[in-house]
């Protein structure tokens, strides 16, 4: 059965500590992180306590991390070693499972495309540097996943094509329906099921409108048809991965953002029971 993971996205204007108080305070066990709040990278990479008052503060708040964000990190223009400390920090923390994003076709979302050459040799060079991050998460113990975001992971035909040219099992997909809908303008329902034996996870991101209107709603009230793509996930996979709440437009008051994961919480418990109960 799926588990319903809150993201600290939604507070990164707070301090991490705010962050993880109000996603525990809106009925959430399992977090996500891994993005700035208030300005300080966390985990800071340049502190030997980081990982030590992670710990302390998800004990505090009764969370388990099950998520790490590695978008930076992982960049192919960073060195390796960026990424093999990433993941050995996902690793002390107990987490199974890193988040990163593909190589983009755009010099300026939505109409200012990049030379087809120097987006397929980005391409190439992502893919010759996840294949070397790959080795070592696979010694770790750790699944990488890629989630939809234009270039070589627009939709479910380039996130399969790339993950095939990478060539390790423990590269999959992170499937986010609001990124698919918000940036390529298609519906994410019809497009989900070529990669759902892939998808190891679920970012519960709503959209509302055309391609590139900034709406993204509680889950389950906008255009998304999670309903379609959690029962595909089920009977592809047996759906029994993390299903992500990463953001909910609205207020930025911090007591207002805790009702509005809390009504996310309920929503999706609410779309994923009916699944389990009814198989539709």
């Amino acid at each position: 059965m799926s588990k319903i993971v809150c993201m600290s996205l939604p507070y990164m204007s707070y301090s991490i500590e705010r962050a993880f108080e109000g996603i525990s305070r809106a009925g959430y066990s399992y977090v996500s992180f891994g993005l700035p709040h208030a300005g300080m990278e966390v985990p800071d990479e340049d502190d030997d306590m980081a990982v030590g008052t992670l710990r302390e503060l998800l004990d505090k708040y009764e969370l388990t991390p099950v998520m790490l964000i590695c978008n930076k990190q992982f960049k192919f223009d960073q060195p390796l070693e960026r990424a093999y400390r990433r993941l050995e920090t996902a690793k002390a923390l107990g987490i199974k499972e890193v988040l990163t994003g593909g190589t983009t076709n755009y010099k300026k979302y939505p109409d200012e495309l990049l030379p087809l050459q120097q987006y397929e040799q980005n391409n190439r060079k992502f893919v010759e540097h996840y294949k070397k991050i790959a080795e070592k998460a696979e010694e770790l113990g750790i699944v990488i996943t890629l989630k939809p975001y234009t270039g070589n992971t627009a939709t479910s035909k380039e996130i399969k094509e790339t993950i095939d040219q990478i060539g390790s099992p423990i590269i999959q997909a992170c499937y986010d329906a609001g990124n698919v809908q918000f940036y390529e303008g298609i519906d994410a329902a019809a497009d989900f099921p070529n990669i759902a034996h892939k998808t190891h996870s679920i970012i519960a991101k709503d959209h509302r409108g055309m391609r590139g209107n900034l709406d993204f709603p509680i889950p389950g009230t906008g255009d998304v048809d999670f309903r379609s793509i959690f029962n595909t996930w089920n009977k592809c996979t047996g759906g029994n991965g993390y299903v992500l709440v990463e953001r909910v437009d609205g207020p930025s008051d911090p007591e207002l953002i805790d009702q509005r994961i809390a009504e996310s919480r309920i929503q999706l418990e609410q779309l994923l029971d009916h699944i389990v109960d009814y198989g539709f």
